[in-house]
């Protein structure tokens, strides 16, 4: 018979009640921290690029350069931020930290320099501001650099298509290598096409002023020359304002020649056969996204016919038919791929 002994289970029972007793005294209720506002995100600055201007331009290249440079910003993906020139306000920009400084004829040219050496994290680019020199983190497009042999060559291809009479005016500066890039670079372009034509030259010195212009104007009027040229100078300037008022066609080397004429004097307008132009917005399309991509240009980037920086304006009227202007597209076309040389050293305007 099984007996019941209640004192054996005394001490199993003060244990469990000891250990309840243990568990319940070191446990605690877990802590609630206070709710707090959830931090706002900081916001991403936008990324930004000035385009440093005047407001009123009047020249076609800069409006052209100008437009482009918006359109390359915009492609990025930039904030754009167009400024007026100041050296005070380039100080400012710099604090900003953009991606890229353009300027468009502002003529700041040593504080660009300052600007760029100061800076060399940041990118700058000058177009048609003359004075300033290319580093590793500025470009430098057109402005003084351009070819002038080429820009004359233009010329002499037009006097000479539209010659009639192989009786050609030239007024030219002496003495210096661009005086003798201009008269080189116009003696080949009429040669190419009027071999039989004779040119008239009167070489005046750099610093001849409009009435030595006006007077080798006189001059050229008594040779009979149908049409002309001349350095873009004042006397060269003043010869063909002088000549185009006295129904004498002329051809401008001065880029852009028809609309300077046409602001200073409607005279004479008519008698332009054209001019060469430039186009800073074509070489710009090609160079910004290489210069922005890390590329970098140890020298300026000159207008020439080879990059398509230089070319003809176009035709005010129908003194070049279509014929010849095609014709004369067609000596473009070979000078830009290679396959014709003007002929003329660019470093020493001498002929080659």
């Amino acid at each position: 018979m099984l007996l019941f002994r209640p004192l054996r289970l005394i001490p199993a029972a003060l244990t469990l009640i000891l250990l309840a007793a243990c568990s319940s005294a070191t446990s605690s209720p877990t802590a609630t921290s206070a709710p707090t506002d959830t931090p706002e995100p900081t916001a991403t600055p936008v990324p930004f690029a000035v385009l440093m201007t005047y407001p009123d331009i009047s020249s076609p290249a800069q409006d052209r350069a100008c437009a482009e440079a918006r359109e390359f910003i915009a492609a990025q993906g930039w904030e754009l931020r167009e400024m007026e020139p100041g050296t005070d306000v380039l100080q400012v920009v710099l604090e900003q930290n953009p991606q890229l400084i353009v300027f468009v004829g502002t003529s700041l040219g040593d504080s660009i320099a300052s600007a760029a050496a100061a800076r060399p994290d940041l990118r700058f680019v000058a177009v048609e501001d003359p004075g300033v020199s290319p580093a590793a983190n500025l470009l430098v497009v057109g402005g003084e650099n351009i070819r002038s042999d080429e820009a004359a060559f233009l010329a002499g291809l037009m006097a000479g298509v539209a010659n009639t009479n192989d009786r050609i005016g030239w007024v030219g500066e002496s003495g210096t290598v661009r005086g003798k890039s201009y008269r080189n670079g116009f003696r080949h372009g009429v040669r190419l096409v009027c071999p039989v034509c004779y040119i008239f030259e009167y070489e005046l010195t750099s610093t001849a002023d409009a009435q030595a212009g006006q007077d080798a104007a006189n001059s050229l009027l008594s040779d009979y020359a149908d049409t002309a040229s001349a350095s873009p100078n004042p006397a060269g300037t003043a010869a063909l304002l002088d000549l185009a008022g006295n129904n004498i066609r002329v051809a401008g080397t001065q880029p852009d020649f028809y609309d300077s004429l046409s602001s200073v004097n409607s005279v004479g307008v008519d008698q332009v056969l054209g001019n060469p132009t430039v186009r800073p917005d074509l070489l710009l399309r090609d160079l910004l996204p290489r210069f922005v991509g890390g590329e970098t240009f140890d020298q300026p980037v000159p207008y020439s016919i080879e990059n398509g920086g230089l070319d003809f304006a176009e035709f005010t009227n129908d003194w070049i038919s279509a014929g010849k202007q095609a014709f004369i597209r067609a000596i473009l076309d070979d000078v830009k791929s290679g396959r014709l040389d003007i002929g003329v050293d660019p470093s020493t305007g001498e002929e080659r």
